[in-house]
């Protein structure tokens, strides 16, 4: 982290210095008040040796006030059947302020700024597969919201654009219980010690035309466990680099998308479990890793209406997951081979085959209508 300081100093003088050319006075009046619903809604089935069915319908309202021209608040609620009833949840709900067109402040629970994946490119209008690669979905690498205060935006150099974000979040839970032992919590509501994570994400968009970004993003904690315990002190700390890239090929007509995400995170040596005995105490190496690669080609560019709105596309992950850990003993692979059909530019219908380790091979049919 102390590495990163003078970076951050750096992209902060740069901000300031922007920020005396750009204008601050803006005029608001009770008719600026805006609102607006944005979201997605999704239905899935899947196929294998062990079950058949329809599984998750998912319905996500996002919802959007602009309060004036610098102020804007954004809120999604989760209505989801996928334990079997249905759950009514809070995804995120997210202040924010335009300080100028290069920084932003932002405060409430948001979507992760870690990596690139699941705060970004998860959501079902944009994932074209129906599944998680292996080690970033739930049990595995990062959180999918964070609740805590932020900064972001963008800062150009010529052609090249340095995109940041830095933020100040509560951070992971420690878990300690005989079957999750060494994995986190990542998504509660509220602090369990004294200690919060600081983290942040720069990416570089070298290119004018914005195909190309590559990321890097940092989160420490120094203290995971719960005020009071053994493992208070058991520190935390993750690293991701990330990978975004999109090209139009005129020879074939089509539009090739390459995207991936390498992510790893170390427990500290002092953490402390109990067996299943309940007094039997024990540790062990925790330093997990996950990535995945991910291609897909669009025949975007052909005159034909059906061709130019499927898509093939192919990812492999992997999850390497401590030894002696009881959620893990082995790695994790997967291979997911999918075929989608663009009914609208944020609705799909996505039909997919994976092959992943301990798990039988299972067929995935889903659509997600974008709204």
């Amino acid at each position: 982290m102390r590495k990163l300081l003078p970076l951050i100093i750096l992209l902060f003088l740069q901000i300031l210095t922007y920020a005396q050319d750009a204008s601050t006075a803006t005029k608001t009046s009770p008719g600026s008040n805006k609102f607006v619903v944005y979201g997605n809604a999704e239905m899935s089935f899947m196929s294998n040796s062990d079950s058949k069915g329809f599984g998750e319908v998912n319905f996500k309202p996002i919802f959007l006030w602009r309060i004036s021209p610098k102020l804007f608040v954004e809120a999604e609620a989760e209505i989801e059947t996928g334990e079997g009833s249905v759950n009514l949840g809070l995804e995120y709900a997210n202040m924010n302020y335009m300080v100028n067109q290069y920084l932003t402040l932002h405060a409430g629970r948001f979507l992760p700024k870690f990596g690139a994946y699941r705060g970004r490119l998860a959501e079902g209008f944009l994932n074209r597969f129906p599944s998680n690669p292996a080690g970033f979905g739930d049990g595995g690498i990062g959180a999918s919201v964070e609740t805590g205060f932020g900064a972001l935006g963008a800062l150009p150099f010529g052609s090249m654009k340095v995109l940041y974000d830095v933020y100040v979040v509560n951070g992971s839970h420690l878990l300690t219980d005989t079957a999750n032992a060494g994995q986190f919590d990542y998504e509660a509501y509220i602090p369990n010690n004294k200690t919060m994570a600081v983290g942040g994400r720069i990416a570089l968009v070298p290119f004018a035309k914005s195909n190309l970004e590559v990321g890097f993003s940092y989160q420490n904690k120094s203290g995971t466990g719960d005020l009071g315990t053994v493992n208070e002190k058991v520190s935390l700390s993750m690293q991701a680099v990330d990978l975004n890239y999109f090209e139009n090929i005129k020879p074939i007509k089509s539009t090739l998308r390459i995207t991936g995400e390498y992510r790893h995170q170390k427990v500290g040596d002092n953490a402390v479990y109990l067996k299943a005995d309940g007094e039997t105490q024990y540790s062990f190496a925790n330093s997990p890793s996950a990535w995945y690669l991910s291609g897909s080609i669009r025949p975007s560019l052909v005159d034909s209406k059906f061709f130019r709105n499927l898509e093939i596309a192919y990812r492999y992950s992997n999850y390497q997951r401590p030894k002696d850990a009881p959620w893990g003993g082995s790695n994790l692979t997967s291979n997911e081979y999918a075929l989608d059909y663009w009914l609208h530019w944020n609705s799909l219908l996505k039909i997919a085959y994976q092959v992943k380790d301990q798990e039988p091979s299972t067929f995935y049919a889903s659509v997600v209508f974008g709204f």
